[in-house]
């Protein structure tokens, strides 16, 4: 990637840490796994599995809009998001600034409302709700989120993987450049689901789902810290060749430091078979200290990233040193991205 540089203006997140960036920020330095509760398959079948689910929304972030009254909670967990990033750039959430644009990333997308709905066809299809049909499609979220918030500018959603966040940076940053908006928040959500919880011990019957929502504002002036290098896409097709490009990656990120130190935010998960590779590479390097948010967090997937995109800017506005977050991938492509103070 060889976009121009982006300043981080304001985050905002949502997490099994609670509904802010710095209760985030706050659980994944102490370093305490946040507690996990059973996730039930719906019927007599039952398969045995963990999820992080957010905590019930303190009374100031319940948000109340017709738009919002039968949103899922991929939708909720956004909008508090966005107004928290929003707030922490000095702006009224109440009314965002002109030529604001909106990149929605997710992976999984409104899952539960998929579920409900199709559940219902398969019972009965003459009842099947009309009013939750659309509410299941991946666009969804970002059309509630533009709407309460008032965006006048471009907006949407990018479906892909885990790290994905980093292609909406490079899609932000050139409708910066060209014009096309002022600034851009950058979302990224998942809600949790029975069905993902599920699917994830597939590949380890340790994998503990989350949910939650990471939203960053940047752009391509102004305070906060600034994004100095988005490293990647270095492309695999087997988890033999991303062993492979991961020390480029390490490599790559180490040069934009000149030497310095700087904080390392991980994607290790706490599983030595899914770990090896990552842990291996990331060891030995400049770092003043190393966190594995996955670890206290919980895989939420298509949020993954961009909360630990979150935490990397926190880290280098609370710090006043670089953070790198490291973005290895599960699919096709290795990412890492590096986050200098502000000046």
């Amino acid at each position: 990637m060889n976009s121009p540089r982006l300043y981080i203006r304001g985050v905002g997140a949502v997490s099994p840490a609670g509904w802010s960036a710095p209760a985030m920020l706050e659980a994944v330095v102490a370093g305490v796994p946040l507690p996990a509760v059973p996730c039930a398959r719906p019927g007599d079948r039952t398969w045995p599995c963990q999820t992080r689910l957010v905590p019930p929304a303190p009374p100031e972030k319940v948000t109340r809009h017709p738009r919002l009254r039968r949103a899922s909670a991929i939708t909720r967990y956004s909008v508090a998001a966005a107004r928290e990033a929003l707030a922490d750039a000095g702006y009224d959430p109440a009314a965002p600034p002109p030529g604001l644009g909106m990149i929605f990333v997710m992976m999984n997308g409104c899952v539960n409302y998929t579920g409900r709905f199709y559940n219902e066809v398969l019972e009965n299809p003459a009842q099947a709700s009309p009013l939750i049909f659309p509410e299941t499609v991946f666009n969804a979220p970002a059309s509630h989120i533009a709407s309460f918030l008032g965006i006048d500018g471009a907006v949407s959603t990018l479906v892909g993987s885990s790290n994905a966040i980093m292609e909406a940076l490079d899609a932000a940053s050139f409708w910066i450049s060209s014009g096309i908006v002022k600034e851009c928040l950058i979302l990224a959500a998942e809600e949790c689901d029975w069905l993902s919880a599920e699917a994830l011990t597939y590949y380890h019957p340790r994998l503990i789902a989350s949910e939650g929502a990471g939203a960053i504002l940047v752009s391509a002036e102004g305070a906060g810290p600034q994004i100095s290098a988005m490293i990647g896409p270095l492309g695999y097709l087997s988890w033999q060749e991303r062993t492979k490009v991961l020390p480029q990656l390490v490599t790559q990120s180490c040069e934009s430091l000149a030497g310095r130190q700087a904080t390392l935010f991980t994607d290790l998960i706490g599983i030595s078979r899914l770990d090896h590779a990552e842990d291996a590479a990331w060891s030995c390097g400049p770092w003043s200290a190393v966190h594995n948010p996955k670890k206290i967090l919980g895989e939420s997937m298509g949020a993954s990233s961009a909360l630990h995109l979150v935490l990397g800017a926190l880290s280098a506005r609370c710090t006043r040193q670089p953070a790198i977050v490291s973005m290895p991938g599960t699919n096709t492509a290795a990412y890492a991205c590096v986050v200098e103070p502000q000046v």
